[in-house]
């Protein structure tokens, strides 16, 4: 299979990208397509009112999960692969989370379950989970449109593409996408990674600038 872009580049301008993937097929066997961001740490949190104070009582992060998840198969995967398969290779979104590591402040499964699926909805209102239509074009190719958005992280994107028999992966090959900041953009983006406390300080002094810059033009009208 082969990429029509093997590089992004991100500019300040970045409204996301279309990616097109396509390969051979055999008819004999079906065919799933996944791609894999870095990977990241994602928090969710709960507010509660306590004595008129909004506080943080309830949390969970979710520890090295795919930054992006992109799916595309032949079929539908949980009818033509086993569930430990599925969940080994991390093939879909729900069954992802059970390979995931979380740190949290209480213990009640059910709710955990709960909060499981509102991170897979959350990441797919975003974009970045979506499960993609794989075409077949006369039982010979496959072709797939996989859109980047512009949320899209730095970093090296894995693509895999599984054949599959008889519930078994007979075959897997593997490609990257990488995508990286370019311009002005990466200059920020380079010395908020290796200089976080100079960012920070700066950050402040261009809101605090900003913030009089915007109260005297203001009096001035």
């Amino acid at each position: 299979f082969d990429l029509s872009d093997q590089e992004i580049n991100i500019e300040t301008d970045f409204n996301g990208k279309e990616v097109i993937i396509f390969g051979l097929t055999d008819p004999s066997f079906d065919t799933i397509l996944v791609i894999k961001g870095p990977k990241k740490n994602v928090k969710l949190s709960m507010k509660e009112r306590i004595f008129g104070f909004w506080l943080e009582t309830k949390k969970i992060i979710y520890q090295d999960i795919p930054s992006i998840l992109f799916i595309a198969s032949s079929a539908p995967i949980d009818q033509i692969l086993n569930e430990d398969v599925i969940i080994k290779k991390g093939l879909l979104f729900e069954k992802l989370i059970l390979n995931v590591i979380t740190k949290r402040n209480f213990i009640n499964q059910s709710q955990v379950d709960n909060w499981d699926a509102n991170l897979i909805r959350m990441q797919k209102n975003k974009g970045l989970y979506h499960k993609y239509e794989l075409k077949i074009v006369d039982e010979k190719l496959f072709q797939t449109r996989i859109f980047f958005p512009s949320s899209t992280i730095p970093g090296l994107y894995n693509v895999s593409i599984f054949q599959v028999d008889n519930k078994k992966i007979i075959n897997e090959k593997n490609k990257s996408i990488i995508i990286k900041k370019t311009g002005i953009g990466d200059k920020i983006y380079q010395f908020a990674q290796k200089q976080p406390a100079s960012y920070g300080i700066l950050s402040i002094l261009f809101a605090v600038i900003s913030g009089l810059a915007a109260a005297t033009a203001f009096r001035r009208l």
